[in-house]
């Protein structure tokens, strides 16, 4: 019997959390209204409105690229562009969702250190804008929070964005897949991550902290709100068993148990980065501020990590790989990290 490899591919690989495979299963029982009108859906938006300290309009979908691609429907019409960085998910991961399905153009700026930079962002304003109608009209920031990266947006670094996109008439979105990471990161809540951000809109995730398949789009823009319900079923989005979703938000704010997960899963990744510290063949490529972590490493390393260890080479050409801790990560994974690097750096 072969003995089961490490997983740090990624937190989407993990298990569902007990206390939200519950919530699913309590939430079947009898019937229920369909498409969003049951009291699952209506106890979940609370919940997040109640998280958010604010009364967004609450659409939640299956995946995190359908709440990106929701969310700039709603922002940009078809001559509009949006700007984001050269890396982000947006962009280069989520198979050309955006201009697929938006039509809309999508105006990358070379991030530094995972983040975009006002200077970046008046920069690619002036070259777009050079040639009038010749040219797309910019309309969205595009942000992710925490980074590709794992690095993270401080407050300040996010009101000097949302102040720009005031005075460049931009609408504010904000792609927050790992958004919990980042929060206990700051230690601060996400009301404040979105109060700081003025945001327009926010993709709000789960899936990558305990969550089986929920993800939400938050509208803060009232101006943005007409018509969403409309595209929430035009877009493929909306579900009719929707309570399936709804329910895994219950736990999972109620008592914040989002916080617990991310704050794990941080922690984890904190051990390991100190462990890749330690060995003098390996370098740590970014900050390690939530729970990913980029690290390179001799060539000849990666298969023999990735006998071990279900991981991405990320870089190849500068031999770097990605790890990433998971709500579920163990004290005994973190250790057998260590037994493994440390036996490659004897040979």
């Amino acid at each position: 019997m072969t003995q089961e490899k490490i997983c740090l591919a990624s937190d989407n690989f993990t298990a569902v959390h007990p206390s939200v495979m519950e919530a699913i299963s309590e939430a079947n029982r009898g019937y229920a209204p369909s498409y969003g009108s049951d009291m699952w859906t209506a106890q979940a938006e609370e919940l997040i409105q109640h998280a958010v300290k604010a009364k967004p309009k609450v659409i939640i979908v299956p995946n995190g690229t359908g709440a990106n691609v929701l969310g700039l429907k709603l922002a940009c019409r078809r001559h509009e562009s949006v700007i984001c960085t050269d890396i982000a998910h947006l962009h280069y991961q989520e198979s050309g969702a955006a201009e697929a399905i938006v039509g809309c153009k999508l105006l990358t700026v070379p991030h530094q250190g995972g983040k975009i930079t006002p200077e970046g962002i008046v920069k690619k304003l002036k070259t777009e804008r050079a040639f009038g109608k010749h040219s797309t009209s910019p309309r969205v920031l595009s942000i992710t929070q925490p980074t590709e990266v794992g690095t993270v947006y401080t407050l300040e670094e996010l009101k000097a964005l949302s102040k720009l996109c005031k005075e460049e008439d931009l609408l504010f979105h904000m792609d927050g897949s790992r958004l919990y990471n980042a929060a206990v990161h700051l230690k601060v809540s996400l009301a404040e991550i979105v109060r700081g951000a003025s945001l327009d809109l926010l993709s709000l995730g789960g899936t990558k902290n305990g969550l089986m398949c929920a993800e939400s789009l938050l509208i803060f823009n009232p101006a943005l709100q007409q018509g969403a319900d409309h595209l929430h079923k035009q877009n493929l989005g909306l579900l009719s068993k929707m309570r399936y979703l709804s329910a895994q938000y219950i736990p999972f704010f109620k008592n914040e148990l989002w916080h617990a997960l991310a704050t794990h899963a941080n922690q984890r990744a904190q051990e390991l980065a100190t462990i890749i510290k330690k060995i003098s063949h390996l370098a740590i490529s970014y900050p390690v501020e939530t729970n990913q972590i980029f690290f390179t490493a001799p060539a000849a390393w990666t298969p023999l990590i990735q006998e071990k260890i279900l991981c991405y080479p990320w870089d190849k050409e500068k031999n770097e790989i990605r790890f990433i801790a998971s709500w579920n990560t163990t004290e005994k994974e973190v250790e057998g990290v260590k037994a493994l690097l440390h036996e490659l750096a004897k040979h």
